[in-house]
Formats: structure tokens, C-alpha cells, sequence
């Protein structure tokens, strides 16, 4: 499975494309919100010509895409900005300071602080994988898109959306032995996990792989349980 539009709801899309050079999947996702739509990150560069095909497939015309927000800098989350009119694209200012001077032009507004609402989706800050990495969380699906803060990397997609459980005991698995590797930054991370417990998520969209569905808090209190004993 190299390329899949997967719904998560009757509004949301995840599209997800097969990253041969990382055994990996690379996420975006699409939000519909009345006639218009938002797009959470944009794929690599390279991906261009199936995530266009993506957004054809689900209606969301370059007319009607309303929002693009960008959870972080990361080539494979903006590698496409410059599709959309730069007065659409969204990002953290802690991000938009590390970019290069061109990509900065492409990006219409910038938004700081450590949360709060946007005009569509609200926000946290969460500054482990980047100075301005965001989770986004949609009140009415109650998805959260949280970037690289969690994600699946070299996982299989399974059923795509699910409880995943072989997938949620792998993270847990590996997030006990980098804690191991790099103590020092266990607590920034810790952190993050904490502030996303403030919102009642049911979805969580992760950067790269499976989504998982049911019971989000208590998996980012066992994650937090591993790393804080």
C-alpha cells in the first residue's frame, strides 16, 4: 500500500503516502468545515502530484481550501506550501524564524504563544521536535494532529484507523528505551504529552502512520507513566 485517502470521520481525511527512502509513510490530512476545507501539512516535494490527486479526490478544490496550518518546518510537512496562496499558509513563529528566506514568503501568517484558537482548529505548542512544533485539535471531531511530537515511523498502516494495539505497544516499547539514550530531554517531551491531555481527544493523527482511535488519554498517561515512574 504505497498510496490511501483513509477517512477518520465523514469530515476528515487522512492522506498517506509511502516514503521508499525512510520505510515510512508520511502523513497529511484534510478537514472539511462547511463548504470550504483545511489542510494540516503538505508531504514532501516529491509527493506532489498524488497529494494533488488526494485533494482533487476529496473536493477540496484549490478555490475551497480555506486554512493550510503547519505543525512544523520539516520538509516532509511543507514540502508543498507553495501550492496554496500564501495568505492561507499557517505556522508557528518559533518555526518561521529557522526557515530560509524564501520559504518565508510562503507562509501568510505566523501565530505564537504556547496555545490557543486559531481560526479554525486550536492550537498547542509543543517544542520538542522543533522550536515551533503545534498539535492542532479540532473541537467537533475531537482529532488531534500532532505532528512528529508522536508518530509511527517504519510502522505498518494496519487498518489505518484503530485501536492499533500492536502499534501503541511498539511506541511504549521504544519510548522506554530512548528515554534510556537521551534523559535530558525526557521532560520537554513529558511535557508536550501533558498539555494534550487538555483537550478530549478521540483521534490522534500522527505525522507518519497508523491513526489511532480510542481511549487517547489513557495511552498518553502510559506514556507518561514510563517516562515519569
Amino acid at each position: 500500500m504505497n498510496n490511501v485517502i483513509a477517512p477518520i470521520t465523514d469530515s476528515t481525511w487522512a492522506i498517506i503516502t509511502y516514503e521508499d527512502a525512510w520505510q515510512s509513510y508520511v502523513n497529511s490530512y484534510v478537514v472539511k468545515q462547511g463548504e470550504s476545507f483545511a489542510v494540516i501539512d503538505s508531504h514532501l516535494r516529491k509527493q506532489r502530484t498524488y497529494f494533488q490527486q488526494a485533494l482533487e479526490g476529496i473536493g477540496a478544490k484549490p478555490e475551497r481550501i480555506e486554512y493550510v496550518y503547519f505543525t512544523h518546518r520539516h520538509a516532509d510537512h511543507i514540502g508543498n506550501a507553495d501550492m496554496f496562496p500564501s495568505r492561507n499558509n499557517w505556522i508557528h513563529l518559533d518555526d518561521y524564524y529557522e526557515l530560509d528566506d524564501f520559504s518565508q514568503t510562503l507562509f501568510g501568517h505566523t501565530f505564537t504563544g504556547s496555545g490557543g484558537d486559531l481560526p479554525s482548529l486550536r492550537f498547542r505548542q509543543l517544542s520538542f521536535h522543533t522550536e515551533g512544533s503545534v498539535a492542532f485539535f479540532d473541537p467537533q471531531s475531537k482529532i488531534c494532529f500532532v505532528g512528529d511530537h508522536i508518530c509511527f515511523d517504519k510502522a505498518e498502516l494496519g487498518q489505518i484507523v484503530g485501536k492499533e494495539s500492536e502499534c501503541r505497544a511498539a511506541y511504549k516499547a521504544h519510548i522506554k528505551s530512548w528515554a534510556i539514550d537521551e534523559p535530558d530531554r525526557v521532560p520537554e517531551y513529558v511535557e508536550g504529552l501533558e498539555a494534550l491531555l487538555d483537550w478530549p481527544i478521540e483521534f490522534l493523527a500522527t505525522g507518519h502512520g497508523p491513526i489511532l482511535q480510542g481511549d487517547i488519554p489513557d495511552f498518553l498517561q502510559e506514556l507518561i507513566a514510563i517516562l515519569r515512574p
